[in-house]
């Protein structure tokens, strides 16, 4: 009898078209982990890089995104500074044709922190955004991701981010999608060259991406069914053709962030001819249910997730954490299209016990 296949193999079999021996189990636990080091109990040995790894190897569960940057930002003539009071945090970009900022307040209950006031809220505030964007100067950076492909070993492999898309960075860091709804309303010129220019600064990106040995890159772009889908259609679907294009020219699997509801984009999402989609969250918390989502997604694309991160939390259990680690394996593992994972994360509440019972759960169903 052959040996089992490391975590790494597992992932990057998949990602090549191949099934592995078992369907691979990986889990992104930075909330959780950064929650735990935030409340002063995160036991000692998980400290650092080579801790986060080993609660990886503890708990049974493939290393996945232990983010990795190849790039770094700089810009010329933007002075960006900030200023936090108690738990509210204000930033200001500061420019030859103006200033905008923001603020955000970090919420202790949920270890997160939250917009409380949007950078970007008029036309005069997208000037200064498309000088911010205009004056990024990008310099690939590779060490600290070869330093993290060394540490995880064969606990898996970390994840290469390139910039959000101009349409999911509006959404997500400079508008909100009120804001950026009633900017299409007053100033859709204006936002539409805002777009152009914040895909030119990443272009740079880009290029350091292309140049690392990542074998998979994700767009980091959060994307949810009921928000997104009609920004998708008329501003997003071409920039994915785009960078798609660039990044399979060089052997690149390629995939993206879908964290929410599923309707309406996924198909969009497939179409586009992306390889993976990662962090699928299905029913009970998601929008369709585990044996619906090949007739939204089609046979061919790689999904990735299946098991919502509420359900590491109460009220779910073990009971209901088997339940759907066996639908899921019911339903996809004979395809071999299918990396099991949390989605999108285990919360600070949740029972880190239980992401070794699915690695467990894994073995035993798919042995």
């Amino acid at each position: 009898m052959s040996a089992p296949m490391t975590f790494r193999q597992r992932l990057l079999s998949v990602y090549a078209g191949q099934r592995p021996d078992v369907m691979p189990w990986f889990s992104d636990l930075t909330y959780w982990y950064g929650a735990q080091q935030r409340q002063g109990i995160l036991p000692p040995e998980y400290d650092g890089d080579e801790g986060f790894v080993k609660l990886h190897v503890d708990h049974h569960v493939g290393y996945y995104l232990g983010y990795a940057p190849v790039y770094a930002d700089s810009f010329e003539n933007v002075k960006v500074f900030g200023e936090t009071e108690g738990n509210t945090t204000r930033t200001c970009w500061r420019t030859p044709v103006g200033e905008m900022w923001n603020e955000e307040r970090y919420l202790p209950e949920t270890f997160s922190g939250a917009p409380v006031k949007w950078a970007v809220t008029t036309p005069e505030d997208l000037r200064v955004l498309r000088y911010v964007a205009d004056a990024t100067h990008t310099t690939p950076t590779y060490d600290r991701y070869e330093q993290l492909v060394a540490i995880c070993g064969e606990q898996g492999w970390p994840t290469v981010l390139p910039p959000r898309s101009p349409v999911s960075q509006m959404l997500a860091q400079w508008t909100g999608a009120v804001n950026l709804t009633y900017l299409l309303a007053d100033a859709r010129e204006e936002v539409e060259k805002t777009f152009e220019a914040l895909g030119r600064a990443a272009d740079g990106a880009y290029e350091a991406i292309v140049g690392c040995d990542t074998p998979f890159v994700e767009l980091p772009d959060n994307l949810s069914g009921e928000v997104v889908t009609p920004f998708f259609k008329r501003y997003q679907f071409d920039y994915y053709l785009r960078r798609l294009e660039q990044l399979h020219a060089v052997g690149k699997t390629v995939g993206t962030h879908l964290d929410g509801t599923m309707k309406g984009i996924l198909p969009l999402l497939v179409a586009t001819g992306l390889d993976f989609i990662e962090s699928i969250t299905p029913k009970p918390t998601g929008d369709v249910a585990i044996e619906d989502l090949r007739d939204l997604a089609g046979p061919d694309i790689i999904l990735f997730g299946g098991i919502p991160g509420a359900m590491f939390a109460p009220p779910f259990g073990r009971d209901d954490i088997r339940r759907q680690v066996e639908k899921v394996i019911e339903c996809e593992w004979e395809r071999g299209k299918f990396i099991l994972g949390s989605a999108d994360q285990v919360p600070p509440n949740g029972d880190i016990d239980l992401v070794t019972y699915v690695g467990e759960l894994v073995e035993e169903l798919c042995g």
